[in-house]
C-alpha cells in the first residue's frame, strides 16, 4: 500500500514538471488582457449610458417655441389715435314765453327738418293776432278811400291852375283848391304809413305764434328731452337736445411728428366697440392750427364717408391713419420683436432666430409697423424663421424647440384696415 501511494505522487509529480515557465507566463499574459478587455467594454458602456442621459436632458431643458418666415411685400405704415365720433348738436328752446302744452318728440326719435318738437300755449298770441289783422284792414279800407278821394281832389286841383291861369280863378280860391289838394295826399300818406305799421304789427304776431311751434331746424335725432308739458318756458330754455345724424364727423389729436402725414385729404378708418370688427373710412377735413403746448398735439377732424345706425356722436373711436407706403419691404409679426436693456442702459429692439437648435439674437431696426405687423431692417433674409411665441424671456444661445411652424404667402398685401396680411 505504501509503495502504490508513492508511485501516485511520482506521477504526478511528473505531469507537474511537464508545464513549461514560458507557458505559464504566456497563461498570464492571456489573463491580463482578458481582464483589461472587460475593464475598457464596461467603460464604453458606461460613458454610452452617460452620453444619452446627457443628450436626453438637453432635450428636456429645450423650450418649445413658435417660428414664422420673414416675407418680403407691400406694407401699408399706420398708426393709431384715440378718438370721438362728434356731430352738430344743439339745444332746441322756444322763442316766445308760455306755458308748454306738447313735447311730441321722443329720446331716440329720428325728426326731419321742420318737425314741430313742441307746442306753446298760443291763445293769447292768437287772439292778438287776429285783432292786428282786423285792424290792417281798417288800415287798408281807409288807405283805400283817401286814394280815391284824390283822384277827385287831383281833377278840382288840375281845373282849377287852369282857370286860374287863364284869370278866371282868384287867388283866394286857387288857395283852397291846392290847400284841399295837399291835404287829401296827406290823408292818403298816412293811410299808406297806418297799412305799413298794421302790416308789421301783423307780421310780427304771426310770427310769434308760428314760434309757439317750436320746429327742428335740421334733420337730426332726439338725444335729450329735459322738460315736460305744463312747463313754463321762456326765451333761452332748453327744451330738447338734437343731434345730427349725417355728416358724422370724428376728432383726434395727433403728435407734431406725425403733422407732416395727417394732412387735409388723408384717409383713416374708424373703429368703435360698438360695431366690433367692422371698420368706417373717412377723410380728414381740417386741421387746426395751433399745436396744444401741454401735450404737444394738434386737433384733427375728419369726415366719415359711410355710417351706421350704431355710430352715434359721444363715442370713443379708434382712428387709424395710413401714414406712408413700404414696398418689397422684410415683414415680420409685431409680435417677433422684442426689446432689451444693456448694462449701460443703452435699449435696442432685436428678433430671436433658431439657428441649429439654439437661440439668436439679431439686432433690427423697425422701418414702420402697421397693426400686428412690422417692416424691419437688419440681419434677417427673406424666409429665415423668427421666434413668435415662447421667446420674452430667452437669452442668446438658449436652447429651443420650434413646435411650430406658421405658413406665410411670399407677398404681404395690406388688410382691410391697412395692415400686411400674413
Amino acid at each position: 500500500m505504501a509503495l502504490f501511494q508513492q508511485s501516485k505522487k511520482g506521477v504526478a509529480a511528473r505531469r507537474r514538471s511537464r508545464i513549461s515557465r514560458p507557458q505559464i507566463a504566456g497563461l498570464a499574459v492571456a489573463g491580463l488582457v482578458l481582464v483589461a478587455a472587460a475593464v475598457f467594454a464596461f467603460g464604453l458602456g458606461s460613458q454610452a449610458r452617460a452620453g444619452g442621459q446627457a443628450g436626453d436632458a438637453q432635450m428636456a431643458q429645450a423650450v418649445p417655441v413658435r417660428a414664422v418666415a420673414a416675407r418680403r411685400g407691400h406694407l401699408s405704415v399706420r398708426t393709431a389715435y384715440s378718438g370721438e365720433l362728434v356731430g352738430e348738436v344743439s339745444d332746441i328752446s322756444p322763442q316766445v314765453s308760455g306755458l308748454l302744452v306738447d313735447v311730441p318728440a321722443r329720446i331716440g326719435q329720428r325728426v326731419a327738418a321742420g318737425t314741430v318738437l313742441a307746442v306753446i300755449a298760443d291763445v293769447e298770441v292768437r287772439n292778438q293776432l287776429q285783432e292786428a289783422r282786423g285792424q290792417l284792414g281798417v288800415a287798408e279800407a281807409n288807405r283805400d278811400r283817401a286814394a280815391a278821394e284824390l283822384v277827385g281832389v287831383e281833377a278840382d286841383y288840375e281845373r282849377a291852375m287852369e282857370l286860374y291861369d287863364q284869370g278866371l280863378l282868384s287867388e283866394q280860391e286857387q288857395q283852397q283848391v291846392t290847400s284841399q289838394y295837399a291835404t287829401t295826399k296827406a290823408n292818403l300818406a298816412a293811410g299808406e304809413a297806418q297799412v305799413q305799421q298794421s302790416a308789421a304789427r301783423e307780421a310780427l304776431l304771426a310770427e310769434q305764434f308760428a314760434n309757439t311751434r317750436v320746429r327742428a331746424p335740421f334733420d337730426a335725432v332726439v338725444s335729450d328731452r329735459y322738460l315736460d308739458r305744463g312747463a313754463l318756458v321762456q326765451p333761452g330754455t332748453p327744451i330738447l337736445r338734437l343731434v345730427e345724424e349725417a355728416p358724422l364727423l370724428v376728432q383726434f389729436r395727433v403728435p407734431e411728428r406725425d403733422l407732416a402725414a395727417v394732412q387735409t385729404g388723408a384717409d383713416f378708418d374708424v373703429a368703435t366697440e360698438a360695431t366690433g370688427e367692422r371698420t368706417f373710412s373717412g377723410i380728414v377735413r381740417r386741421v387746426a392750427g395751433e399745436v396744444r403746448r401741454n401735450d404737444r398735439t394738434v386737433l384733427v377732424e375728419g369726415e366719415l364717408a359711410e355710417t351706421d345706425d350704431l355710430l352715434l356722436p359721444g363715442m370713443y373711436a379708434d382712428v387709424s391713419v395710413s401714414l406712408r407706403d413700404l414696398d418689397n419691404a422684410l415683414i415680420v409679426p409685431g409680435t417677433a420683436l422684442l426689446e432689451r436693456v444693456a448694462m449701460d442702459g443703452a435699449r435696442s429692439t432685436g428678433v430671436m432666430v433658431p439657428v441649429d437648435g439654439l437661440a439668436q439674437w439679431r439686432a433690427v431696426t423697425v422701418a414702420g409697423r402697421s397693426g400686428e405687423y412690422s417692416a424691419i431692417a437688419g440681419p434677417i433674409e427673406a424666409g429665415e424663421l423668427v421666434l413668435t411665441m415662447g421667446h420674452n424671456q430667452l437669452g442668446h444661445g438658449a436652447p429651443v424647440r420650434v413646435v411650430r411652424n406658421e405658413p406665410q404667402p411670399s407677398v404681404a398685401q395690406p388688410s382691410p384696415t391697412g395692415a400686411a396680411g400674413f
